[in-house]
Order: C-alpha cells, then structure tokens, then sequence
C-alpha cells in the first residue's frame, strides 16, 4: 500500500499533541543520561572542552594538540558509547511504541526489554553496513587522490570526486532502505533488515522526502531552543563555565557548577526529547502507513 509521505513527516507533532506527557518523561529519561554520562565522562568532557578552547586561542594548533584532542575524544566515546547505544536504542523503542501501539501508556512508554534489545542488536547491524559503504567509498576516493599525487596526473581528480558523491548516493539509498528497520524489528518483534529492504522497494522518494522534512523541522527546533538558551548561558555560563575545572572531582563540580549544569540539562532534555519525537516517528507512521494498519 502507499502513504502519505508529508502527513507520515508530521507525527512527532502530533504525537506531542497527544501524549505531552510522554515528551516529559523522554526529558526526564535525557537528564538522567546526562547525569549519568556527566559523573561516567564528565572528566573527559571537560578535558575536551579546555583543549578546545586552547587550539580554538591558538594561532597555529600543533599536531600535538590535535593529537592530544582527539586522544580526549576518543577516552570519552570509549566510557560514553556503550550508555549512549543502550540508551538511543530505549528512546527509539519508546517513539516506535507511542505510534505503533499507542495504548501502552504508563511510564512514557519507556521500557528496557527484549524490544529494546532487538532495537539495539538491528541498530548495531545497520551502523556496521553503514560503516562499510562509507569506508569503501572513502578508500576509493583516497585511491584515487592517491593516484593524481603520486603520478602528477591531475585528470584523476574527477574520479575521486565522482567516487566521492557516488559513495554518499549509495550511502543515502542504503539509508532509506533501511529506514524503517527500527519501528519493524519493534513491531515484529525480530531484527528486521530483508523485511525493511522489501518494504522500501519502489518507495525511496518519498521516504526520502519525509527524512528531509522531518530533519529540517527538527533543526528548525534545534534553533529555537539555541535562541532560548543562549541568555541562560550568558545568565549562568553554560558549559564554559567548566573550563579550567578539569582536576576537580565530580562532586565538587555538582557543587560548585550545579546552576550551569542544570539549566544545560533540563534545557537540552526538553529539545532532544522534541527532536527525537520529530525525527524517529515519522518513520514507525510510514510503517504503518505501508502495512494499512488503521491508526487509533
């Protein structure tokens, strides 16, 4: 069957309008994340911050200090990514769960289950097939860069940049095709790849089309809420604030940088509670919308 690609890109907000509550308690399940990520990375991040900030004041950064950048962002993905996945993989079961079935209301429809899992497990596949178009595409290109400087030939430019943008039109169709992976392992309750390849076949358009509307309204929200917070950052410092602080240990960090914190937290759970509503539905409505299932 086909949908309605335009009013599938609309349910985030009209799941806002239904289940508001749900929405609190997504931002609430992001300042605990931010919590718990803050006292298992907070270190790091504040690590990051000051070498940022240096090569950021510097006129011409040292190699070291890029080194020493990305050694500090690769300390904090290490302790961050396994929570941040655990967690990604919950929000997407609970945005799948408000559209998909809509009546399993009590605790914001946040879970941590055996759908949560199966999200998790197709999540992890789809970012390793990912993963590799992106770095075939990418060896091409360097093949060819390669080639142009070893051999003087300047002509094998054109191919890299072909290569190049052929790589991202595949990596943008492998994307739309699987696309709705995540609302069918959670509605079928198994890791659905060949079932998202099959349902996809014929629809990369306005699925397409319905990824690009739902991210620029979600980047339309982003904007408003850097509007909004920007005066509370000026108000009580923000992230910035932490710069300098990176020996201090996290309690006396809770203490003496709580207000900062705070509003970081509470501000940033609100809009990414917001944008995930905006950005995952869309794509579990299209399910359903293909299927013919009757929305309640």
């Amino acid at each position: 069957m086909s949908f309605n690609a335009t009013e599938s890109a609309f349910e985030g907000f009209r799941l806002a309008r239904r289940a508001p509550m749900a929405l609190l308690a997504w931002a609430a399940a992001y300042i605990v994340f931010f919590a718990v990520f803050f006292a298992v990375a907070g270190g790091s991040l504040i690590n990051i911050i000051n070498l940022a900030e240096q090569i950021e004041q510097s006129a011409e950064p040292s190699m070291s200090d890029l080194t020493s950048l990305g050694q500090a962002y690769g300390a904090m993905m290490g302790l961050a990514l396994p929570l941040s996945l655990l967690f990604s993989a919950v929000l997407t079961a609970a945005v799948a769960r408000s559209v998909i079935r809509p009546e399993e209301k009590r605790f914001g429809y946040l879970r941590l289950g055996r759908d949560e899992l199966r999200i998790l497990g197709a999540t992890l596949l789809v970012a390793l097939l990912m993963f590799g178009v992106v770095m075939g595409g990418t060896a091409l290109v360097s093949v060819f860069v390669g080639l142009a400087a070893s051999m003087g030939a300047p002509f094998l430019i054109l191919p890299a940049v072909l290569a190049g943008l052929g790589g991202a039109a595949v990596a943008v169709w492998l994307a739309v095709r699987l696309s709705l992976v995540a609302p069918m392992t959670f509605a079928e309750q198994k890791i659905a790849i060949k079932e998202s390849w099959a349902m996809t076949k014929g629809r990369f358009w306005p699925l397409l089309g319905m990824a690009v509307l739902a991210g620029v309204m979600s980047m339309l929200v982003g904007l408003l809420g850097s509007i909004v917070i920007a005066p509370l950052n000026l108000i009580f410092g923000g992230l910035e604030s932490l710069a300098g602080a990176e020996t201090t240990n996290i309690a006396t960090l809770l203490v003496k940088f709580w207000p900062a914190l705070l509003v970081w937290g509470v501000v940033n759970a609100l809009l990414s509670a917001a944008q995930a509503a905006i950005i995952y539905a869309p794509f579990s409505a299209a399910y359903l919308g293909i299927k013919g299932v009757p929305r309640v």
